[in-house]
C-alpha cells in the first residue's frame, strides 16, 4: 500500500511539473556567417547542438513557473560559460511559442545595417491548421538589411498578405485553403519587388500544418560579408524545414538596331554576361531568369570590357512561369534622319501557337524611318493582320492557318510593297514567330545602314529571315489559279494556265481537308461534303506555292 502510495505522489508531481511548462519552438535565422551552426541551451542543458542557419526544433518543454533562460553559443561549446547572447523571459503556463534567433553577433563586422544578436517570440502559436483542408501560415521577417517587406500570393489569389512586415516581427496567421501559391517579397522603399518563391504547400503535402514562413539572409550579400542570399523556408511545427525554389520567367532577345556600329553587342543581366557577340538581325533563344525581381540589363558593344561600358540600361521584370519577348531597336549615334534613341521594347510572347495548325504572329514596328505600318492580306483572310503599329510598338498575336500568303505593307496609308509571307514554305505549323521592320527606307540619310524589309524571328535562336517576294509572280506572266464558281454549294472548277502538280484545301483553323495529286490545267473537285464557311485552296505549280480563298455556301 506504501509503494502504490508513493507512486501516485511522484505520479501527481509529475503531472504538476509539466502543467508548470510551456512549449517553444526554436528557429536559427542568424545570417552572420561565423555562426552558421550553434548551440542554444536552456539553463543548463544543451536543447539543440549543432543547429543550422534555416533550421528548427520541434516543440520543446520549458519551464514557466521561473524564468526561462536561453543562451546561443559557439557550435562547440560544453558549457555556457561564454555564450553569444542570452535571452530571459517569463512564459505563460501551457502556452505555445515560437522563438527565433536573428541577428548579427560582431558590430565591427563587414554588414550593413547591424542588427545585434536577439530571440523574437511570439505566443500563441498552432501546432496544427484550425480547419480541415487548410495551411494555418505565420510569417517572421529575419531579413537583417531589409527593413520593411509586403508579402504577395501572385499565383492563385493575387492578394497581399501583408503589406508591412517590420524587421524582427510575426505576423498574424493567415489561414489559407492548402493549395500550391506563389509569394512575391517586396521593400517599401523599392521600386522593384525582390523577388518570387514557388509555396507549393499542396505539392509537399502541408494540408491541415501550422507552418511559419521564414524570410531570411540578405537582399544584398556583397554588402554583407558575401552571407546567404534572400530566401524563404517554410517550417513545420514537428521542424521540418521546406526551401521554397526561386520562380522564374523566360527573355528572347532580338537585335533589330541598325546602327552600323552596332553589328555585335553583348547584354548583361544583373552585372553577369547573359550574351556574347549577338549579331544584328539575330535572335538569342528563351533564356531564364528570376521573377518577381529587378532584372538591371546593360547593352555594350562587343569590345566592351564589362556592363560598366554599357551604351544602353533598362530594368525590367517578369513574371513568373512567363515568356517575353525585348527588341532593342533604335539608333545610339546622332548621325541619323530621324534620329530615335537607342531602346529595348519588351513584350509577353509564345513560343508555339495556341492552335497546332496555325502560326502566331506578334508585329513590331522596328524602322526608324518607316513610320505607322499596316500589313493587310486580300485574297485569302481578306484582312487587316496589323494596323496602323507605330515605330517602337508591338501588335497583339495574330493568329493565320499556317498556308502561304501575299500580304501588302502600307506605310501610313499608302502601299508601300508586297511579300510572301510562307508561313507552310518555312514550316511554321504550331510556331509564334515575331514579324518585324527592319532597317531604312532612305539609307542615305542614314550611313548606308541596313536596307528596308520585312523579317521575321522565329522563337528560337537563329538568324532573322527575310521575306521572300510575291507569291506566284513569274516574269509578270504567270496568272494564279481560278475557281469557278465562287462561292459555291457542289462542285469548283480549278482553272490555270499552267499545270496544277499538287492541291491542297485548308479550313479556317489550319487543317487539311483535301489533298490530291493533279495533271492537267483544268480540274473539276467535289465540294458537296464541306461544311459552308472559308477554305484556303493551295496549288503546287512549277514548283511556286499559289493561294486563293474559296466560299462553300
Amino acid at each position: 500500500m506504501k509503494h502504490l502510495l508513493l507512486f501516485f505522489f511522484l505520479f501527481s508531481i509529475s503531472i504538476d511539473v509539466r502543467a508548470q511548462n510551456a512549449s517553444v519552438q526554436l528557429i536559427h535565422a542568424i545570417s552572420d556567417t561565423n555562426f552558421q551552426t550553434v548551440d542554444i541551451w536552456l539553463s543548463n542543458t544543451k536543447i539543440a547542438d549543432n543547429i543550422s542557419f534555416r533550421q528548427a526544433t520541434s516543440f520543446i518543454s520549458f519551464p514557466a513557473v521561473i524564468e526561462a533562460k536561453v543562451r546561443i553559443c559557439d557550435s562547440a561549446s560544453t558549457d555556457t560559460i561564454n555564450p553569444l547572447f542570452l535571452f530571459t523571459e517569463q512564459l505563460v503556463v501551457g502556452e505555445k511559442y515560437i522563438m527565433v534567433a536573428t541577428g548579427i553577433a560582431d558590430s565591427n563586422a563587414n554588414y550593413s545595417p547591424y542588427k545585434p544578436l536577439n530571440f523574437h517570440l511570439t505566443s500563441g502559436a498552432r501546432q496544427l491548421s484550425q480547419f480541415t483542408g487548410y495551411s494555418d501560415v505565420v510569417f517572421f521577417h529575419a531579413s537583417t538589411d531589409t527593413e520593411t517587406l509586403s508579402i504577395r500570393e501572385t499565383r492563385e489569389l493575387d492578394v497581399e498578405l501583408e503589406s508591412a512586415l517590420s524587421y524582427g516581427t510575426f505576423s498574424d496567421y493567415n489561414e489559407l485553403e492548402t493549395s500550391n501559391y506563389r509569394l512575391r517579397l517586396s521593400e517599401t522603399t523599392l521600386a522593384f519587388p525582390m523577388g518570387e518563391f514557388d509555396a507549393f504547400l499542396a505539392s509537399s503535402d502541408l494540408e491541415d500544418s501550422a507552418l511559419t514562413v521564414l524570410i531570411s539572409g540578405f537582399q544584398q550579400p556583397e554588402q554583407n560579408s558575401n552571407g546567404p542570399a534572400l530566401g524563404i523556408d517554410v517550417v513545420t511545427s514537428s521542424g521540418a524545414v521546406h526551401s521554397l525554389p526561386i520562380s522564374h520567367g523566360k527573355v528572347q532577345f532580338l537585335h533589330n538596331s541598325a546602327d552600323p556600329e552596332l553589328e555585335e553587342i553583348d547584354i548583361y543581366v544583373n552585372g553577369n554576361q547573359a550574351l556574347n557577340s549577338l549579331d544584328f538581325l539575330t535572335a538569342s533563344g528563351y533564356l531564364t531568369f528570376p521573377s518577381g525581381k529587378e532584372l538591371r540589363l546593360a547593352i555594350t558593344s562587343d569590345s566592351a570590357s564589362g556592363s560598366s561600358e554599357s551604351i544602353y540600361e533598362e530594368s525590367i521584370v517578369i513574371d513568373a512561369n512567363s515568356e517575353n519577348i525585348t527588341v532593342l531597336h533604335g539608333l545610339n549615334g546622332t548621325e541619323f534622319s530621324p534620329i530615335e534613341a537607342l531602346n529595348l521594347s519588351m513584350k509577353r510572347s509564345k513560343t508555339e501557337a495556341d492552335i497546332a495548325s496555325n502560326c502566331d504572329i506578334l508585329f513590331f514596328n522596328g524602322s526608324t524611318d518607316f513610320g505607322s505600318a499596316t500589313l493587310k492580306e486580300e485574297t485569302i483572310v481578306n484582312t487587316e493582320i496589323f494596323s496602323q503599329t507605330a515605330y517602337g510598338q508591338f501588335s497583339d498575336y495574330a493568329s493565320l492557318p499556317a498556308a502561304n500568303y501575299n500580304v501588302d505593307l502600307y506605310r501610313t496609308s499608302e502601299l508601300y510593297a508586297s511579300n510572301g509571307l510562307n508561313l507552310d514554305g518555312y514550316n511554321l505549323t504550331g510556331s509564334a514567330i515575331t514579324l518585324m521592320t527592319v532597317g531604312f527606307v532612305d539609307t542615305l540619310a542614314n550611313q548606308n545602314g541596313e536596307e528596308f524589309g520585312l523579317w521575321f524571328a522565329r522563337s528560337t535562336s537563329g538568324k532573322f529571315t527575310r521575306l521572300s517576294a510575291p507569291l506566284g509572280v513569274k516574269n509578270g506572266s504567270a496568272q494564279a489559279p481560278k475557281l469557278f464558281p465562287n462561292p459555291t454549294s457542289s462542285f469548283v472548277e480549278i482553272l490555270s494556265d499552267q499545270p496544277i502538280e499538287e492541291l491542297r484545301i485548308y479550313n479556317t483553323q489550319g487543317q487539311l481537308v483535301l489533298h490530291t495529286i493533279a495533271d492537267n490545267s483544268s480540274n473539276r473537285i467535289d465540294i458537296q461534303n464541306f461544311n459552308p464557311g472559308i477554305y484556303i485552296v493551295e496549288f503546287l505549280s512549277e514548283g511556286r506555292l499559289r493561294c486563293e480563298k474559296l466560299i462553300v455556301e
